[in-house]
């Protein structure tokens, strides 16, 4: 039976993945589970555990165990954080049937990046369209709670702008797969091209944090592409030019977001210690000095911080900690979060070795960007074992070791 269906879904997963892992939280993680689970039945069928021998892997597994035998049975609420530890171990299955079953190859992964770009093509549109209209394509008005910020097709959720701070880096692989973008000078149009229509239309959607990492991974980028093409840097230098230029113009297009974009996040960022953002960030500490070494538990976040007397005090406070490592440090304390960051440094490892020897520039930076924008310590926003975000970042890591692995070949 394996044999009947695995073909057909290794051909269908990749073209459907961006629509399976966008736009609903619940079937995204559907989509990560059953993915994990039809790789393990396969590597069964097959005979195939090598992979399990694998640094990163191997890593995974420590902290799952150490979530399951240690940090669960210390949590505040064993039963619950022992659930949640269980599950945990889906993602990096998903991340390593990625790599090495349904993004292996050219193919499919030049199928799932043209569908990605599809998706992302119709995601802008709407999101545009919200902005001029107030309603997006299927009806959905403006998210207005506190602050006006756009939704695009997300519903009820102003969050299109973290996915495109995400996933617009993933299309500029695209000029690895797409004959007409290869030359150098058409590439580095291209990649300036996708990097100027993301950072624009997250600039419009009201998400600080995701502008924040857009303009950040797009640094990186820029470091990739002055490396690798140092004879025609001044094609680079312009596309920067004109990204920093469009952002100016917006600033005086879209006078109604600038306050919030601009005016406030510099406010905040220089008041910081007296800001909204660092009693949520105090809050997250007081819990991770609750259990500094083993933490409060899996998931417990929000109920140790309520139980501390924190809920109320500030909008946001006690949801979940807004911070990568201090999620970690709370809720897994500092064992959890060196072996977490572990995983992460053993992939990053991984990636360097590939390209760096074969002085493979962009390749480098293109999927070392991947990594620094899912899980770069000091990021703030969504929880990094949220659904949707954890679909993201475990996919970026499985496409950095499959991209990786084929440029060997």
């Amino acid at each position: 039976m394996l044999n009947n269906i695995s073909p057909k879904l290794k051909y269908l997963l990749p073209i459907s993945l961006p629509l399976l892992l966008i736009f609903f939280r619940g079937i995204a993680d559907v989509t990560v589970l059953m993915i994990g689970l039809i790789f393990l039945y396969r590597s069964y069928k097959i005979n195939e555990w090598q992979w399990v021998k694998q640094r990163w892997f191997i890593f995974s597994l420590i902290f799952w165990l150490y979530l399951l035998l240690i940090n669960s049975p210390l949590s505040t609420n064993s039963s619950e954080s022992a659930l949640y530890s269980l599950a945990f171990i889906r993602w990096p299955l998903f991340a390593m049937a990625i790599s090495l079953w349904l993004l292996n190859n050219h193919n499919s992964q030049k199928y799932f990046l043209i569908s990605l770009a599809a998706t992302f093509l119709f995601i802008t549109l709407d999101v545009w369209w919200q902005y001029f209209f107030n309603y997006d394509l299927f009806g959905n008005p403006k998210f207005t709670f506190n602050t006006e910020r756009l939704t695009g097709p997300f519903r009820n959720n102003p969050m299109p702008g973290i996915f495109m701070a995400r996933y617009f880096f993933l299309l500029l692989y695209l000029g690895y797969f797409i004959k007409y973008i290869q030359t150098p000078t058409k590439n580095i149009t291209f990649i300036f091209l996708v990097l100027l229509i993301g950072i624009l239309s997250i600039y419009i959607t009201g998400e600080r944090m995701a502008l924040i990492i857009f303009i950040s991974g797009t640094s990186l980028v820029s470091i990739g592409l002055l490396l690798q093409y140092k004879k025609i840097r001044k094609y680079i230098y312009f596309g920067l030019f004109l990204i920093l230029g469009f952002l100016a113009i917006a600033q005086q297009a879209f006078p109604n977001l600038n306050d919030r974009m601009i005016t406030d996040l510099l406010h905040k960022l220089s008041n910081f210690s007296s800001s909204d953002y660092m009693l949520v960030f105090k809050s997250a500490y007081a819990v991770w000095m609750e259990s500094p070494i083993f933490g409060v538990g899996f998931h417990q976040y929000r109920e140790s911080c309520i139980a501390l007397g924190y809920w109320g005090t500030s909008g946001g406070v006690c949801m979940h900690p807004h911070n990568i490592s201090l999620e970690l440090l709370s809720e897994t304390g500092m064992t959890g979060f060196i072996l977490y960051y572990l995983i992460i440094i053993s992939v990053a490892i991984k990636v360097i070795n590939n390209f760096f020897y074969q002085k493979n520039w962009l390749s480098l930076f293109l999927s070392l960007n991947l990594l620094f924008v899912s899980f770069l310590p000091v990021i703030g926003g969504m929880s990094l074992f949220n659904n949707w975000i954890g679909a993201i970042v475990w996919l970026f890591l499985g496409w950095a070791l499959a991209f990786s692995k084929k440029n060997l070949n």
